[in-house]
């Protein structure tokens, strides 16, 4: 039995490995890539269209797009290879996240069930009801995201994790997966938590065949996400929304802003899909014609030079931090126990 059970597995992993070129809204998908890429064709042709006057020509967004200084850059080749690092963990963060949201979800039902009653006996089909679903859907997972993202930021132990992911001094669509996999395990986490409680709310109030519009099994607002804006929030490419635009929507540009060395533009813009978080939390920085951005985390990222610098570093970094505060809170204790001695 473990031995079909250890073939099953590998079998799962092989698959996984091979998503990019069998599943249409996997990050990794080929398809999603050649979606960015239209994404962006069309949207210069549009902005060409309504302002003739702006030089845009088809090579000089061919050179944006194919910049060899950035996709052979010494950051985009690391890139490349923690992405490669990270791809057999991929197969188990998927599953863990699948798992964590389950759990929460049971966890919520639960205790709405122990609120609220039972839930609901039928199925609610109306499509009012279906866009609702998937309007808490988008929102659980993009506040889910939020939380983690500026958990990352905020904390002085996670940000050692995170830091890899900012260390990047260009960005190509493989930045996304410069990540230290304790970001990949802690995000899930997050948003597991998140997403089980809008599931474990849809399922209470409108039945547990509950559905919201989805293609494929996935929220359709989050597929049209996956083929235009995702891979472009790591790039050069300028596309920004301001305004109330701006403030609702995450825009690549906003993500740009958010990857600044500029100290003004620290945990700033820590949205994926969403702005709202941002700008209810005071965080958000609207994009400005003009404004330059330079990218990465300065000295601090300079020994991030190797995937096992990438790896390694963080851990000793965060080690580092952990024993002063520990040191602080030892020193801290046995200050008041002394004093309390001598009080008594």
């Amino acid at each position: 039995m473990a031995l079909v059970d250890f073939l099953h597995f590998l079998w799962t992993e092989f698959v996984y490995l091979l998503s990019p070129l069998t599943d249409i809204f996997d990050q990794r998908s080929i398809y999603s890539y050649l979606g960015a890429v239209c994404f962006v064709l069309v949207f210069a042709a549009i902005v060409r269209l309504r302002r003739p006057k702006k030089d845009l020509r088809s090579r000089a967004l061919w050179r944006l797009l194919a910049k060899r200084t950035v996709w052979l850059h010494r950051s985009a080749l690391l890139d490349y290879k923690l992405y490669l690092f990270n791809l057999p963990l991929m197969a188990f963060i998927l599953g863990f996240f699948i798992v964590t949201s389950s759990f929460w979800a049971g966890l919520f039902s639960s205790g709405l069930t122990s609120i609220f009653g039972p839930p609901a006996a039928t199925t609610s089909t109306h499509w009012g009801i279906i866009v609702m679903l998937a309007v808490l859907q988008l929102l659980a997972l993009d506040f889910g995201y939020w939380l983690g993202h500026a958990a990352m930021h905020k904390s002085p132990i996670l940000w050692q994790f995170h830091k890899l992911h900012h260390s990047a001094e260009v960005m190509t669509p493989a930045t996304e997966f410069r990540q230290h996999p304790v970001e990949l395990i802690l995000m899930p986490t997050v948003i597991g938590f998140t997403t089980g409680l809008s599931y474990a709310m849809a399922t209470h109030w409108f039945g547990t065949d509950a559905t919201n519009m989805s293609v494929m099994g996935y929220n359709l607002v989050v597929c049209l996400h996956m083929l235009t804006f995702h891979h472009l929030r790591h790039s050069h490419i300028n596309i920004r929304f301001t305004g109330v635009m701006g403030i609702l929507l995450h825009s690549p540009a906003h993500h740009q802003i958010h990857h600044s060395d500029n100290p003004k533009h620290f945990d700033r813009n820590m949205g994926y899909m969403l702005s709202i978080w941002d700008w209810m939390a005071g965080t958000l920085h609207m994009p400005r014609v003009g404004e330059r951005v330079t990218l990465g985390v300065g000295r601090e990222g300079e020994e991030h030079d190797t995937v096992t610098n990438a790896i390694w570093v963080p851990f000793r970094d965060a080690g580092i931090l952990i024993h002063k505060k520990w040191l602080r809170l030892w020193r801290g204790y046995r200050l008041n126990t002394a004093a309390d001695k001598e009080g008594g």
